[in-house]
C-alpha cells in the first residue's frame, strides 16, 4: 500500500488561486513555472538574521525543508537564485536528476553562486541558451558597468509539439544587484538583459516569453515601471529621483569644511567685521566664499550630467523592452490580506527577513498565444513571523509560481 506524502509545512497554507480572466477551454500546453531565491548558504550571517534560531540557519535544517518543498510543488519550469556552488554539486545535481529534470546554470566568477533554470525533460526540449553577462563586459549608454550580476536565457521547445510549429517559450532568470541605492546600476543590468532577451525573440519570433528572477525592485521603484506600463512611461520625480547615479551625492564639501571647523587661520568676530564694513571682507573669507560657490556649481554640473545619463537609460529601456505582465500584478484582488498602500496590484512582500518587500517576479511577454491561468498563493504573515527563514520555510524569500497555458 503506497503511502501519501505530507504536505510540507512550506505549502499547507498555500492554494491555487485561478486569475481573473484567464481562459477557460482546453490548451495546447498547460505547464507550471517557479521562481525561488533559495538563500545562498555561504551568504547567512548570524546580523543579517537575529530572529532566527541557530538550527535554522544551517543547511543541514533547510535542505530537507527546500527539497520537500521542491518535490512537493514539482514545477514543470524552474528558475532558481542563489544556489550555492557547494550545494550544488551535492545537492541539486542529484535531485534535479532524480525527479526528471534537465538543467542549465550560470555565475558571474566573482560570486559563490549561480542562476539555474530547470525543466521536466518530458514536457520540454532545450532548443538554445544564452548566458548574459552584466559585469565588466557589458556596456550601455557609452558606460561600462561596474557589477557582477548575470542572467541565464533558455529556449524550450514543447516535446509534443508538431515539426515546424513554433511551440516553446524563451525562459530566463536573474537576480540583480541588491543594494537598496543602486537603482541606477539596476536599471543597466535589466537593459542588458532585455538585449539579450530581444536577440533571442529574434531567432525565434513565435515563442513567448518569461522572465523570472530576484529583480531586488520593488513595484514602486522606477525599474517596475519601466518593465511592465505601457510606453511611453512618465516617471514620477522620486522614481527619477532615486535612479540618479551614487555620484549625485558626492559633490559639496563636507560639514566640517563649510562650517570651518577645519580653518586653522584667525577668525573675525562679528563687530570686528561690522566695524570695518561689509566692503572690508578679508582674504580668507572671499576665499572660502569662492570654494563654496565652486562646490555648488560642480555639484548641480555634476547633478546635470547624471540627470541626462538617467534620461539616456530610461530612452534605452523603452526601446528595447516591450511592456511585460507580472503573474502576481493582481495578486492582492485575489488575496487582500497581502495588500499595501505602497504600490498597487503586486503582494506586500516575497521577501521576509529584517527587510520586509516584494523583489521576486514571474514576467512574461502578453500574446503570442500565452496566458496565465493560475497563481500559487503566499503564505499567511503569521506563519513568518518575525522572520525568515525558520524550520518551517528554508529560505528568507517565499517561492512564487504560475500556471500558464498556450494556446
Amino acid at each position: 500500500m503506497s503511502q501519501t506524502r505530507a504536505i510540507p509545512g512550506a505549502c499547507r497554507d498555500r492554494r491555487w488561486l485561478p486569475v481573473a480572466g484567464g481562459p477557460g477551454g482546453p490548451a495546447l500546453a498547460s505547464f507550471t513555472v517557479m521562481s525561488y531565491n533559495v538563500l545562498c548558504q555561504k551568504l547567512i550571517q548570524r546580523f543579517l538574521f537575529p530572529y532566527a534560531s541557530k538550527s535554522s540557519l544551517k543547511w543541514k535544517t533547510r535542505r530537507p525543508l527546500l527539497l520537500d518543498e521542491l518535490t512537493h510543488l514539482k514545477p514543470d519550469v524552474m528558475c532558481l537564485q542563489e544556489v550555492f556552488n557547494k550545494n550544488w554539486d551535492d545537492t541539486f545535481t542529484m535531485w534535479f536528476q532524480r525527479e526528471g529534470y534537465e538543467f542549465r546554470r550560470f555565475q558571474s566568477k566573482a560570486k559563490s553562486h549561480c542562476v539555474s533554470i530547470s525543466w521536466n525533460k518530458d514536457m520540454f526540449v532545450a532548443v538554445d541558451e544564452v548566458s548574459v553577462n552584466m559585469d565588466r563586459s557589458a556596456m550601455v549608454c557609452g558606460e561600462t558597468l561596474e557589477t557582477d550580476n548575470v542572467a541565464l536565457i533558455v529556449v524550450l521547445r514543447l516535446s509534443n509539439a508538431a515539426p515546424g510549429t513554433a511551440a516553446g517559450i524563451i525562459v530566463s532568470n536573474t537576480h540583480l544587484l541588491w543594494h537598496p541605492n543602486a537603482c541606477y546600476e539596476r536599471l543597466q543590468q535589466q537593459i542588458v538583459l532585455a538585449r539579450a532577451l530581444k536577440e533571442v525573440q529574434g531567432k525565434y519570433p513565435g515563442y513567448p516569453m518569461i522572465a523570472c528572477g530576484d529583480y531586488n525592485t520593488t513595484p514602486d521603484d522606477a525599474g517596475y515601471d519601466l518593465l511592465t506600463k505601457p510606453r511611453p512611461v512618465v516617471l514620477s520625480e522620486c522614481q527619477l529621483d532615486n535612479l540618479l547615479p551614487r555620484t549625485a551625492e558626492a559633490g559639496g564639501g563636507s560639514d566640517a569644511e563649510e562650517d570651518g571647523a577645519n580653518n586653522s587661520g584667525p577668525v573675525l568676530a562679528y563687530s570686528e567685521m561690522a566695524a570695518a564694513g561689509t566692503a572690508a571682507e578679508t582674504e580668507e573669507v572671499r576665499n572660502k566664499k569662492q570654494k563654496l560657490a565652486l562646490e555648488e556649481q560642480q555639484a548641480e554640473e555634476q547633478l546635470q550630467r547624471d540627470t541626462a545619463r538617467v534620461g539616456r537609460l530610461v530612452a534605452a529601456m523603452q526601446a528595447e523592452c516591450q511592456p511585460l505582465v507580472s503573474c502576481y500584478g493582481t495578486y492582492v484582488e485575489l488575496d487582500p490580506s497581502y495588500a499595501t498602500p505602497q504600490w498597487n496590484g503586486e503582494p506586500i512582500y516575497t521577501n521576509y527577513a529584517k527587510w520586509k518587500g516584494t523583489l521576486d517576479y514571474i514576467f512574461f511577454s502578453p500574446g503570442r498565444g500565452i496566458s496565465v491561468r493560475e497563481v500559487f498563493s503566499l503564505p499567511a504573515e503569521i506563519l513568518m513571523k518575525p522572520g525568515l527563514p525558520n524550520e518551517t520555510f528554508a529560505s528568507d524569500h517565499v517561492s512564487v509560481l504560475a500556471r500558464f497555458s498556450i494556446d
